[in-house]
């Protein structure tokens, strides 16, 4: 029956949306039995050093990441419709190399602050090396958006699952017997590298032996990173918005320490992990469509890209309103079964967050339309004016109602991207009704 319904590219999205879903699971998975394993072999204590180590490796990376699979899953798209294959390849070198290259320079920031800051940071020296050690999974994961954006194209993402799933089961595996042989963090951290080495280097691996099938031809028998002037633009803008973003994700902590006390941030952290776990689904949605949107608007088809963006924002919509609709009416139960009776105080903060998760991922089908034909600024202008709103939310409400005031900055600033990407999305789609299909 759904294949009868659905047309061959929407079995395309559907089918690449499970399989993306199914890798963010295996992740979510994964990343709460590696929690599990690793509280139990360091103790409060351990675990607290290794929070401080992985927050200021995966600050600075964030801060100085490239990812390149828009990029790829743009104009690589471009040019194998316009017959340029020559040109997709050297999008994919130019991007891999972009996002190892500023990979690299995060590591040796990270190295020089390991180096001269560590007290600074809450690092002892005894614990140096191990976090030199762990500045290196940053750059192992530095190729992975553009080796995903491969598989996609290939429609092989049920490969980048099955290497999802090794790299996992790898790291487990590992914490597992460090933690029956008694040992400790620098044992924990090895797990760790050798879980993203599996990972990292294994996509790596399957993107290229993808790259022909995705329309990639002849990527490893040239070494030019010549790309239009428009793809460079692009990734200017992509750095931009993921700068933007990694301070977004850090600051408000930071900013709600400083006004009030451990508890209240406590509170409004716990609150905060529930609601981006919610979005977890919707990212598997977006990376699935966005490749059909480049498809449709570089072949010319603005009638079928319509149709798609109709189509799949009506399933975005209603998914949000099942998701977020549920944990509005239990957010109670759900904040004491998965926090404690502790935090309690989660519940009402919770009640707040779901208001602007819900806006944003409610149009979460059609957030990847500019990127998908190309355009990466109206991306940045609403992570910009995202981040203005939650800044000024923070200051004006937290210093007069601590955590129920951060809640409402947070929803503020999801709402404020909605807002500000919906009259792109619109002139996206008119000017969709002006293209000419290619013969």
């Amino acid at each position: 029956m759904l294949a009868r319904l659905l047309s061959a590219s929407d079995r395309r999205v559907a089918r690449q949306t499970f399989w993306m879903g199914a890798i963010t699971g295996v992740q979510l998975l994964g990343g709460l039995a590696q929690l599990a394993i690793s509280v139990r072999i360091l103790g409060p204590e351990g675990f607290g050093v290794l929070a401080v180590i992985i927050a200021v490796a995966s600050l600075i990376h964030r801060l100085l990441s490239m990812p390149g699979g828009d990029a790829v899953t743009t104009f690589v798209t471009r040019a194998a419709a316009e017959e340029r294959p020559q040109e997709a390849a050297r999008v994919l070198r130019f991007t891999m190399a972009a996002s190892l290259g500023m990979s690299l320079i995060a590591y040796a920031i990270i190295a020089v602050v390991v180096l001269a800051a560590s007290r600074l940071l809450g690092i002892d020296d005894a614990h140096r090396n191990v976090a030199l050690m762990y500045g290196v999974v940053g750059v192992f994961l530095a190729t992975r958006t553009e080796s995903l954006a491969v598989l996609r194209l290939s429609d092989r993402v049920s490969l980048g699952l099955a290497i999802t799933l090794a790299g996992v089961l790898t790291r487990v595996a590992l914490l597992v017997i460090v933690w029956l042989n008694g040992g400790g963090l620098f044992e924990v951290v090895l797990a760790h590298i050798a879980g993203v080495v599996v990972g990292g280097a294994g996509m790596l691996a399957a993107a290229t032996l993808s790259a022909p099938r995705a329309g990639i031809p002849g990527l490893l028998r040239s070494a030019s990173l010549k790309v239009p002037p428009d793809v460079a633009r692009f990734q200017t803008g992509v750095f931009g918005r993921h700068a933007i973003a990694a301070l977004a994700y850090n600051m408000d902590t930071l900013l709600v320490a400083q006004f009030t006390g451990a508890a209240d941030v406590g509170l409004y952290r716990a609150a905060r992990q529930v609601t981006d776990t919610s979005h977890y689904p919707f990212h598997s949605l977006k990376d699935g469509v966005q490749l059909q949107y480049s498809k449709q608007w570089y072949a010319g088809r603005g009638a079928a890209l319509r149709r798609t963006t109709l189509l799949f924002s009506l399933a975005s919509f209603a998914a949000a309103v099942a998701v977020f609709g549920l944990l509005a009416i239990f957010h109670q139960p759900i904040a004491r079964l998965f926090l404690g009776e502790e935090f309690s105080g989660v519940a009402p903060l919770l009640l707040i967050m779901l208001a602007g998760a819900f806006a944003l991922n409610s149009i979460s089908a059609l957030t990847p339309l500019p990127a998908a034909v190309g355009r990466a600024w109206p991306l940045l202008a609403a992570e910009m004016g995202g981040l203005a709103v939650f800044a000024a939310g923070i200051l004006w409400l937290v210093p007069v109602s601590g955590a129920e005031g951060a809640a409402w900055a947070n929803t503020a600033y999801y709402g404020a991207i909605a807002l500000i990407l919906v009259p792109f999305i619109i002139s996206t789609l008119r000017q969709s009704r002006r293209l000419r299909q290619n013969p």
